[in-house]
């Protein structure tokens, strides 16, 4: 079938194409720069099948939540007759509505004091969380751990339950030479990870700032080495876990790795921890063996110059 022209003579299908690109560049760009509210749906919705699932009218309304919704916190305020008004429909369609989303994990609903229900948006695939102690502690002891654990299980309903909980180690690396050293401020903290109905993991960090003056045995380490951590939960050592210093957990950019580590560890054998190296924590002054902080490369090349046959 012949095209009509409209658009000229001169116009090939690439224009077309090129134009309708830089038309939604631009038209982001425009958004971008004038702030313009948005919400945001990443592609794990749909890789999930939550797109796939959830019928229409759900999927209607949790869209709706998503844009009116505070950004940062996704809270909102609207009451079932607003967002009955707005979808002209009955009140009892939207309870219906919001059972499904609810049912999927998607909202969380609650009077909060208020006249009217207040809706919040869930995370629908795991997540790393910052966690505080309820009080203020002198020492990272027993008594700390036991602080965070009875926070995370006050909002149980919230997180899930606490399936496991790891002590997680790496030394600082120098910025000069790369490698690692005891003389900056090592990496050390706690890693809780809860586990929600749904199957949606969560890692809650508290990094353990006045126990900078700890550290292994050893400087250097392949990959990944276990140890004893002072630690208990339910009466039981805690795992520690040492990790190379070059994956610099505590940076911003860390986050996929530690959701990686979170997924391995939320379903984690014990006995799989055995086969790693076994290190010693404790105060750095007394653990750490000095003829450990040369590199084993260079101290195996010096061996092989001036050592016996």
């Amino acid at each position: 079938m012949a095209r009509i022209p409209i658009l000229g003579s001169g116009l090939n299908d690439g224009d077309e194409l090129n134009a309708l690109r830089s038309y939604y560049a631009q038209w982001r760009q425009n958004n971008s720069v004038m702030k313009s509210p948005f919400f945001a749906l990443f592609k794990s919705f749909k890789e999930l099948e939550l797109l796939k699932n959830l019928d229409e009218g759900a999927l209607r309304l949790y869209l709706y939540f998503g844009f009116v919704a505070g950004n940062e916190n996704g809270v909102s305020w609207h009451s079932i007759q607003t967002i009955a008004d707005y979808f002209d429909k009955q009140t009892r369609t939207i309870d219906g509505w919001i059972h499904k989303l609810v049912e999927a994990g998607l909202i969380y609903r609650t009077k909060d004091d208020k006249k009217s229900h207040t809706t919040f948006l869930i995370p629908y695939t795991n997540s790393i969380l910052n966690l505080q102690p309820k009080r203020k502690h002198e020492a990272d002891d027993q008594a700390l751990i036991q602080d965070l654990v009875t926070s995370l299980k006050e909002l149980a309903g919230v997180y899930g339950e606490i399936i496991n909980v790891v002590h997680i180690f790496h030394w600082a690396r120098d910025g000069r030479s790369k490698q690692p050293t005891h003389e900056q401020k090592p990496v050390n903290f706690l890693l809780f990870i809860t586990k929600r109905t749904d199957g949606v993991l969560i890692g809650h960090r508290h990094h353990l700032r006045k126990s900078d003056k700890y550290g292994i045995s050893q400087l250097y380490i392949d990959e990944v080495a276990v140890f004893d951590s002072p630690f208990l939960y339910k009466d039981k050592p805690v795992a520690g876990i040492a990790v190379k210093e070059t994956y610099r957990l505590r940076s911003k950019d860390s986050i996929e790795t530690l959701l990686g580590m979170v997924q391995d560890l939320a379903g984690m054998d014990e006995d799989v921890l055995l086969q790693h190296a076994q290190v010693e924590y404790g105060l750095i002054s007394d653990v750490l063996v000095e003829d450990e902080e040369e590199e084993p490369e260079e101290q195996e090349a010096e061996n092989d110059e001036g050592g016996e046959d």
